[in-house]
């Protein structure tokens, strides 16, 4: 084989791996976007006047937010929002976190 031969046989097997790669990505993100699309559809029935509409969303929400498709930064903004609304909250308030001397809050409060 040539040298010619090589070089192209290198490129054209570099330019396949760019080609998987970017398929694998972009089916990733589709794969989290639909996830988001259905958290959004989950938690605007968990706010509904009707009790079986809400219990179905928060349903699904639990069901949903289990997906491998998301993220694990994500996953934890989704516990949050759950334990918030089991009222576990589990951040701190604001005027219970140590924040530094009186001095530096006291213009803001």
């Amino acid at each position: 084989m040539t040298a010619q031969a090589w070089v192209t046989l290198i490129v054209g097997v570099l330019a396949v791996c760019g080609v998987a790669f970017t398929v694998v990505q972009r089916t990733r993100a589709d794969n989290r976007a639909q996830s988001w699309q259905r958290i959004t559809w989950c938690l605007d029935r968990t706010v509904s006047d009707n009790d079986d509409e809400a219990a179905l969303g928060w349903t699904v929400f639990g069901t949903v937010a289990t997906t491998p498709f998301i993220a694990a930064t994500d996953r934890r903004t989704l516990q949050t929002i759950a334990q918030h609304a089991a009222g576990d909250d589990l951040a701190e308030r604001d005027e219970d976190r140590d924040t530094g001397s009186d001095t530096e809050t006291e213009g803001l409060r």
